[in-house]
């Protein structure tokens, strides 16, 4: 296992754990952060996984939905990558999200 590989799995449960445990009213103002961050992990994944439709879409969801929807992501993103060379992208979103969390 790479470096990058351990911080973006590091991240995604520092993110995930956030999102699931910050008051809802506190959460309202995350949702374009939390889609910036789902499009890199959507993105990462459709560049390694054939599965991918190209015109996959993300939900907008509410602020309760947003931790399920990066988790799902996160750990598509991690079942496909072996050495993603935008590792250092994927992992830039996370911490960018999860310092844009409140």
């Amino acid at each position: 296992m790479t470096r990058v590989r351990e911080d973006v799995e590091r991240e995604l449960r520092r993110v995930v754990d956030r999102l699931t445990t910050v008051p809802l009213n506190r959460l309202a103002d995350c949702g374009p952060a939390c889609a910036d961050a789902a499009d890199v992990l959507l993105a990462h994944t459709r560049a390694r996984d054939a599965a991918v439709p190209e015109d996959a879409a993300l939900p907008v969801l509410a602020p309760h939905g947003l931790g399920a929807m990066i988790a799902v992501l996160g750990r598509d993103y991690l079942a496909v990558v072996d050495d993603d060379p935008g590792a250092d992208a994927v992992l830039a979103a996370l911490v960018g999200l999860r310092r844009a969390l409140p």
